[in-house]
């Protein structure tokens, strides 16, 4: 395998020390855009992990036993980034340069694409609420937004300098 092709690293034991992680098995899969810039990876509720790929503006599906399927965004050079999956499986995920939160469908192959009220947001990463909305942060704006699962988009403006990047579902 050639060293400048993009990996998707995977590492099947959680919370290992440095000692015991010499004695772990680390699979690496080529990923089949050159230069892609994988970024995040989520699990999915059917065993496939998914991933965005920045610079290859797709979202990659992997399977377990390590097959690759690559889906182009719309929207050209919008560098997805941050990655969640919704409870019915859809695929959400913020569009850095495209200003924009996106869904992709598995079950119909369909994507949709959210324009965020706020010009220059610069999403980042997206988490799904147990309530089934979506929380995403705007780095560039200094705002984190809440997106349903029907499209609609509320944004909040957290204290002064807070530079919100990362996300989680409390």
């Amino acid at each position: 395998m050639s060293n400048s092709l993009p990996r998707v690293l995977v590492l099947a034991a959680s919370c290992v020390v440095a000692d015991e992680l010499r004695a772990q098995v680390v699979t690496q899969f080529p990923v089949p855009t050159a230069q892609s810039r994988p970024y995040t990876i989520v699990a999915g509720a059917d065993g496939n992990l998914w991933f965005t790929e920045s610079n290859g503006n797709k979202l990659g599906r992997i399977t377990p036993a390590g097959v690759i399927t690559e889906f182009p965004v719309p929207t050209a050079a919008s560098g997805p980034y941050g990655i969640a999956i919704s409870r019915n499986g859809d695929v959400w995920f913020t569009e850095r340069f495209g200003n924009k939160i996106g869904r992709f469908a598995p079950s119909t192959g369909t994507f949709r694409e959210f324009r965020i009220p706020t010009p220059f947001a610069q999403p980042w990463e997206i988490a799904l609420a147990p309530d089934g909305n979506l929380w995403f942060t705007e780095e560039d704006v200094n705002q984190i937004g809440r997106i349903t699962p029907t499209g609609g988009i509320r944004e909040f403006v957290p204290p002064s300098g807070s530079f919100p990047t990362g996300i989680t579902a409390g």
